[in-house]
């Protein structure tokens, strides 16, 4: 069994918990996860993994009840509340217990002590992110909107139904790179020439290959995608009487085969008649995320086949 250690800032619990549970994972408690398998270096909320060893009624029963060799040298560790932190204590005890050298730099392995539950006590070799997306991401997050951060950009690939990922809005790339990044199909376009040339840059230096040319975001250009964005606040090119966020997600729907998208809350009364929604995620700033399909009778073709 591994466990799944969460890690979300403030006002992300629900799309990291959706992220989670998506994953096919079992949610013990507010951070804690189980799981049969796991890609935490795929995962945006995600912190660490915990392989387990061994259980007990008390720490230090499931530090005796280790029956493995553990690889030498190792550190142990405990988690308290959301926080790992060393334990001499629990070290040296699985030193008289396990035998092999404890060190607190540069471990061979680290072993975890934790209870999920506050009654039972789990031992397990830890596993911390190395060269993740979220990683990858973080090295262009500052010259980003401030609207979508790295995590939820990825969270939200992650979340999308299976199939290849259009964002026609893409800002400064975001979302279409952490889909790049996933091996995803990908395309996506903008209609913003200072948002593409700060989305082309990122592009290059995250070494990617993707087209992003300028397109009208109204007027849809591929079909049979999943429409992944975060759809742009209101412009002074649209009429006052129409919000943009919600004439956009109209034009696509004919023509997509799901969407994940995220809208602000006071439109949710206004959406069309022609999508279902499978699943919807409160988000930050008074917005929600959707993710479904258009009914497919109202579904069109840019490219009829003859």
């Amino acid at each position: 069994m591994i466990w799944i250690h969460r890690n979300f800032p403030r006002g992300f619990d629900d799309i990291s918990k959706a992220e989670m549970l998506a994953s096919g994972l079992t949610q013990v408690s507010e951070r804690l996860f189980t799981g049969d398998h796991f890609d935490l270096s795929n995962s945006a909320y995600a912190g660490f993994t915990v392989e387990e060893i061994s259980r007990g009624k008390s720490a230090e029963e499931a530090i005796k009840n280790i029956c493995i060799d553990i690889p030498s040298p190792y550190r142990v560790e405990k988690l308290q509340g959301s926080k790992r932190m060393g334990s001499l204590t629990y070290a040296f005890l699985a030193e008289d217990h396990v035998g092999g050298d404890i060190r607190a730099a540069d471990p061979a392995a680290i072993i975890l002590v934790f209870t999920p539950d506050g009654t039972c006590w789990v031992t397990g070799f830890l596993r911390e992110k190395e060269d993740s997306v979220v990683e990858k991401l973080g090295e262009i997050t500052e010259r980003t909107c401030v609207s979508l951060a790295a995590q939820a950009a990825l969270a939200l690939v992650n979340l999308a139904p299976d199939e290849p990922i259009v964002d026609p809005c893409c800002g400064t790339g975001l979302i279409p790179l952490a889909a790049l990044l996933r091996g995803k199909e990908t395309y996506t376009a903008d209609n913003n020439y200072k948002m593409l040339r700060m989305a082309r840059l990122n592009r290059d230096l995250l070494d990617l290959d993707i087209e992003m040319p300028h397109k009208e975001a109204m007027e849809p250009w591929i079909e049979n995608c999943c429409l992944v964005t975060d759809f742009p606040a209101e412009r002074s090119w649209m009429s006052n009487t129409k919000d943009v966020s919600l004439e956009l997600f109209k034009a696509w729907i004919p023509y997509i085969k799901s969407f994940c998208v995220i809208l602000p809350n006071r439109l949710m009364e206004n959406l069309p008649e022609n999508i279902q929604i499978n699943k919807r995620i409160n988000f930050t700033a008074d917005r929600v995320i959707i993710i479904g399909t258009p009914h497919k009778l109202l579904t069109k073709q840019l490219f009829p086949v003859n």
